[in-house]
């Protein structure tokens, strides 16, 4: 069979259940007595080993299978959770996210996984050794068998008896799968299914919600009504794929007519209600979600796009054709417009989790590693941003957080010594304002020292002593941000090479948001980081500048203002006035843009267009204010490159190209 056609959807699902493991092993390591997580490992596990081992990645499927075998000891209570397992089952984990990684770049088989497997495999020997237990005689029946009998409810026992009446016979089928089954769950369901054609049935063991989620070994029994013949029935499940043999006895329901007593038939009655609805809506309900190609996705958005490039022509035109008929067919289809592109943002918009989640598994390890005590605490994860800015954003979060814990929480004894409670905590929280996503990181440590950021800026002739001297903290402080710069005293592993901040700041920057620092030392430092909700449409300002227009991204704009000519004074070279009780710098864009039709310089009231880089402002002069609108980024693309102050262009409703400017290199 060729599964090339499914590797995405293997990968898709591969990824999720990886996910998932790291978050339950973490918890395990916490709570080693929570049966429901060790559970919930198991399965991922056990259905991780079956999907590989059906795709055929024979690596994968061998150290899922080895960790099954641990993971089953563990169920059994025949090992306990200890340090040394849980390091182990992450060191599995670490190899699995290695082999995937293979599999996507087709070298699964140059990856090395004899040793972890062996790791595993000697918490299992020990075990091998123990005696086997006692062996069921021949012709005596097995507990199952028997259970399958007893635990018959009162309502199902009056429907044997009708069926009986009608004709039917009740049979017990011992179903045995083949060892080297795979995807038994999906078997099972096929088998129950198939079997539904010759009759009812009333009961299985385990249950069928138990017999879908994979939760027994290779054999079940099936309790069912039917008129056919109990060897055709046996003969019909033998010729079923997977299945190895089949035992069957016809019983009967006179037997079944004993007297319940006191309350436990109840419990099981509620219980196995219970589980047969789960079992129907499980089987009758369609899956509310679909998986989606991202690249599906992105050309729609492209559509969308040239869809509001239109739509702003036809405004364009109706404004120009003073039709009033025109004006209100063109508003009727803005506003479709506006909801067709909010839905296709929507459907692009994941959760910060899928980032965010692999974050307590990081800061565990880097805690092992340095020898601290750190706690790692996650709010917000269910916000949601556009899944290319998600793809994006891991890599500057790792190394503000891997900043965070080598130096910037101290070591347990440092903090006794400052009076500071153990666990250190650094702490992680999303929110939206408005048309932005807010990530902020904090961390309780020594905070930045600025005397060493100075000394270091100085030492690598980043600034001289005169610049320094004309510095305030904030931007001593944003010195961090700059290449070669680190304050730490010694390289590690983990930081200090006086490399990430400046990728961090780049990388965000790229991402079109901003990011922020403040420390206070002894106390903690604190990162905040702006990014637009999406990076396909954006607001914007429009403005004008003699005969161009340029376009500002309205997340940018911190205020729009007016200034008399006469209030704008001249402060060490530069144009400034006085607004709100503060000096604002002031710059005039044409400058900036090297456009010389600009007419502002003969304007006694300017248009001025604050822009907000963390907490600087800066005031931009424009000639006029023309509208809000909503634009289409387009690349400038590689022949022109990154050009400072431009982000990209856009196509305006009359057909003209307006650049996206970039302010915050000046401000």
């Amino acid at each position: 069979m060729d599964v090339s056609q499914y590797l995405n959807v293997f990968m898709d699902e591969c990824q999720e259940h990886l996910q998932s493991l790291n978050q339950s092993l973490l918890v395990l390591e916490q709570e080693p007595d929570n049966m429901e997580i060790l559970n919930a490992i198991f399965r991922a596990a056990h259905t991780l080993k079956g999907a590989s081992a059906t795709m055929g990645f024979n690596k994968m499927s061998n150290v899922t299978h080895a960790m099954e075998d641990v993971l089953s000891l563990l169920r059994q209570n025949e090992l306990e959770v200890s340090a040394e397992l849980i390091n182990v089952l992450f060191a599995a984990l670490d190899l699995l996210e290695v082999l995937a990684q293979g599999i996507t770049e087709g070298r699964e088989e140059d990856v090395e996984t004899t040793g972890v497997i062996q790791s595993l495999q000697k918490f299992v020997a020990k075990e091998l050794k123990s005696e086997p237990g006692p062996k069921t005689e021949p012709g005596q029946k097995s507990e199952r068998r028997q259970s399958l009998e007893l635990r018959y409810l009162p309502l199902e026992i009056e429907q044997i008896k009708s069926a009986v009446a009608d004709g039917s016979n009740l049979n017990h089928l011992h179903v045995h799968l083949q060892e080297d089954c795979l995807l038994k769950g999906a078997r099972a369901f096929m088998i129950l299914r198939e079997l539904e054609t010759h009759g009812d049935i009333v009961r299985t063991i385990p249950t069928a919600k138990e017999l879908e989620d994979e939760q027994f070994e290779d054999d079940f029994i099936i309790g069912i009504l039917s008129k056919k013949p109990l060897e055709f029935l046996t003969r019909f499940l033998e010729k079923m794929l997977d299945v190895q043999k089949v035992e069957g006895e016809v019983n009967d329901p006179e037997a079944l007519l004993v007297e319940r007593r006191g309350d436990g038939a109840q419990a099981v009655a509620s219980d196995v209600d219970q589980q047969k609805t789960s079992h129907t809506k499980a089987t009758s309900n369609v899956s509310p979600t679909v998986r989606v190609d991202i690249r599906k996705l992105d050309e729609l958005m492209n559509l969308v796009g040239e869809i509001v490039i239109t739509r702003s022509r036809l405004e364009q035109l109706s404004w120009e054709q003073e039709d009033q008929n025109m004006v209100e067919t063109v508003e009727q289809l803005s506003r479709l417009t506006m909801d067709l592109r909010d839905q296709v943002l929507k459907t692009r918009m994941v959760p910060v989790d899928h980032v965010f989640s692999r974050f307590p598994r990081l800061v565990r390890d880097l805690a092992k590693e340095t020898r601290k005590e750190i706690q790692l605490e996650i709010s917000g994860a269910e916000t949601e941003l556009d899944r290319t800015v998600i793809d994006e954003i891991a890599d500057p979060l790792v190394h503000i957080i891997r900043n965070s814990v080598d130096h910037g929480i101290e070591t347990p004894e440092v903090r006794t010594a400052a009076g500071k409670t153990l666990p250190g905590t650094v702490e992680l929280k999303a929110y939206q304002a408005g048309n932005s996503v807010v990530i902020e990181i904090f961390d309780d440590g020594a905070g930045i020292d600025t005397r060493k950021i100075k000394a270091k800026a100085i030492e690598r002739g980043i600034v001289t002593s005169e610049d320094i001297d004309n510095m305030d903290d904030d931007d001593i402080m944003n010195l961090i941000f700059l290449p070669g710069l680190s304050t730490s005293e010694k390289v590690t592993d983990i930081s200090g090479r006086g490399v990430g901040m400046d990728v961090v700041k780049t990388q965000i920057t790229n991402l079109g948001g901003i990011v922020e620092m403040s420390s206070v030392e002894g106390e903690g430092t604190k990162f905040t980081i702006r990014l637009p909700l999406t990076l396909a449409i954006i607001q914007t300002l429009i403005v004008q500048l003699g005969n161009d227009v340029f376009a500002i991204p309205s997340t940018l704009i911190d205020q729009t203002i007016s200034v008399d000519k006469q209030d704008i004074k001249r402060l060490r070279g530069r144009e400034v006035t006085v607004y709100r009780g503060e000096v604002l710098p002031l710059v005039r864009l044409q400058e900036f843009l090297e456009v010389k039709e600009a007419k502002n310089a003969d304007l006694d009231e300017l248009d001025v267009v604050v822009i907000s880089n963390g907490e600087r402002r800066v005031g931009f002069i424009v000639d006029t204010l023309v509208r809000q609108q909503d634009v289409v980024i387009k690349s400038l693309g590689t022949y022109l490159g990154n050009i400072p102050g431009i982000a990209g262009a856009t196509i305006l409703g009359n057909g003209k190209i307006a650049l996206i400017l970039d302010l915050r290199s000046v401000a």
